[in-house]
């Protein structure tokens, strides 16, 4: 009985903290969005205002409609480009489904025909599905509310420019941070490779096959946060060209575009390393114990650049990054063939992801990879870039 209590108790805290974390996750959400939603606010209500009072339509509905489809509650880049795709999309939508409707007349079987030979149309003009839906349902309207030849269907095309024309001033007079999304992923992709390359470190002097089984598992699931970033860095290049209160965010942008790569890199390079740790803990070899301690080094330096870029919007302005460049240039140093020995193939695998990971890190800290490439100790006789030798106490 006492036992079945306390499965009872458990288990009543267990759904307590779901639904803790549940409605924290719902609260952050809101939060995240909130600033997105006065912009729609503000923008549809100043688009119907304008369509209804200053141009006289009666039936202004799509002037907020295009405001909020052009400025989008998740945001992401592409806002002129939806702009002129939704007006062209309402023009074109409103003239085809007149011709048709003006020759067929209103109907089920009439919609269904004018639907098709709309979407035809759309094909051809365009692939954005955009334009596809507006003149899709441009052809709708025409043939339910919006007989042929009104003044409603020809309104149409004005209000969606109208919609567009106030969502991008919104956006330009009351823009959102340029860098805030992109931090947070770089943040959380630098976080992630520090923690699969701690874990595999770890793991490799005990040979914990599933210990790395489980960091491979957590570094697979990265690339939603590489979109992402890609996404937040168009989003941002695209906020600092529309609004003038953040051109002078441009150089910060650019920095973040430079990240794009390295970072993107890195994350793979640690995949690679992570699954080539487990074949080698699968077949029972096993790696120095400098290369294991070259790799917990490199999951501390991620580390750090995380915490960094968390604190900064650009890594130039961090004043620890002249002392990791440097802890990393004595990592290339020290990663040459002599650290693999004459082990396994695997092991000169993880030398050689370690070797890419540590050139990544040097690009992520504002590094050209030529002289990137330069910091590590050569392995072959002829290097494309001349090494460079650095000392414990240069």
């Amino acid at each position: 009985m006492v036992e079945k209590r306390v499965r009872r108790r458990i288990g009543t805290i267990e759904r307590i903290r779901a639904l803790d974390s549940s409605l924290k996750s719902r609260a952050l959400r809101v939060r995240s969005r909130s600033f997105a939603v006065v912009q729609a606010t503000i923008a549809a209500g100043t688009s119907y205002w304008v369509a209804t009072h200053l141009f006289g339509h009666q039936q202004a509905f799509f002037a907020p409609i295009a405001a909020i489809i052009i400025l989008g509650l998740s945001g992401g880049a592409g806002r002129l480009k939806r702009a002129v795709e939704m007006s062209l999309g309402c023009t074109a939508g409103v003239g085809i489904g007149d011709v048709i409707i003006a020759q067929i007349g209103p109907g089920t079987w009439q919609i269904t025909v004018a639907v098709a030979l709309s979407l035809l149309a759309a094909s051809f003009i365009s692939k954005s599905p955009l334009v596809t839906n507006q003149i899709a349902i441009g052809s709708i309207l025409i043939a339910t509310i919006m007989p042929p030849g009104t003044a409603a269907g020809y309104e149409r095309p004005v209000d969606a420019f109208i919609g567009g024309v106030v969502a991008i001033l919104t956006f330009a007079i009351i823009p959102s941070s340029p860098l805030s999304s992109g931090r947070r992923e770089v943040t959380t992709i630098l976080g992630i490779a520090s923690s699969v390359l701690h874990d595999v470190g770890e793991a490799l002097p005990t040979l914990n096959a599933e210990a790395i089984d489980n960091a491979l598992k957590a570094v697979r699931g990265t690339q939603t946060n590489i979109n992402a970033l890609l996404d937040a860095a168009k989003s941002a290049r695209e906020n600092t060209t529309i609004s003038p209160l953040l051109w002078s965010w441009r150089r910060r942008v650019r920095s973040l575009e430079r990240m794009l790569n390295p970072v993107d890199n890195m994350i793979r390079n640690s995949r690679v390393l992570a699954r080539r740790a487990l074949v080698l803990c699968e077949d029972g070899d096993s790696v120095s114990r400098e290369q294991i301690a070259l790799i917990g080094e490199l999951a501390d330096v991620a580390l750090t650049l995380s915490e960094l870029y968390e604190k900064h919007s650009d890594l130039s302005e961090a004043q620890e990054i002249p002392e990791v460049v440097k802890r990393l240039r004595q990592m290339g140093a020290r990663a040459g063939t002599e650290v693999a020995g004459n082990r396994p193939l695997s092991a000169m695998a993880l030398l050689a992801q370690t070797r890419s990971i540590i050139v990544d890190m040097l690009q992520v800290c504002g590094m050209r990879r030529e002289s990137a490439v330069a910091v590590l100790a050569p392995t072959s006789a002829t290097p494309a870039y001349p090494p460079e030798v650095w000392k414990e106490n240069s």
